[in-house]
């Protein structure tokens, strides 16, 4: 939680993050490698703009701060689908021991990709590794086996 300092901040109204065109926001985006450009910045500041989009985010973790871990650790079911952690190694606000979830609560981990120099913006960070690891992640499995009429050997897409 040390890394997490940020969400009590969350308990201020929404006037302050709005104050400032959207600086208590934006201030979070400055880890990003490389830096988000100007337009990016002002496409995130037209999404908080939109009426409910703030409350809606200030909310999230209003609302993770307010219940207490024993509450919370009661309500977590095991995730069993299929998934893959992306870890951004230079993440300053989640600790790096929350990208290895216990076996209990995430049976059905696949593997945890941690990547250097990436920050908590890993999807921006490191883009195209991102998207090869989700399109790798998603893809259907392959088999060998031999294509009807052939009996040579073949990757065959399921």
């Amino acid at each position: 939680m040390n890394s997490s300092w940020y969400v009590f901040f969350f308990d201020l109204p929404e006037a302050v993050v709005h104050a400032d065109h959207w600086h208590f926001f934006r201030h979070f985006l400055h880890d990003a490698q490389p830096p988000y450009t100007p337009e990016e910045t002002e496409r995130y500041i037209e999404a908080w703009s939109q009426p409910g989009a703030a409350t809606g985010m200030i909310n999230y973790y209003r609302n993770a701060a307010r219940q207490s871990p024993k509450h919370v650790e009661a309500q977590i079911r095991p995730i069993s689908a299929p998934t893959l952690v992306i870890w951004g190694q230079d993440d300053r606000y989640l600790g790096q021991d929350l990208a290895e979830p216990d076996h209990d609560d995430v049976p059905g981990l696949d593997r945890v990709e941690r990547l250097p120099g990436a920050s908590h913006w890993v999807h921006h960070d490191e883009h195209e590794r991102v998207n090869q690891l989700l399109i790798d992640f998603s893809a259907p499995p392959c088999q060998l086996r031999t294509r009807p009429g052939d009996h040579s050997p073949g990757l065959v897409r399921r």
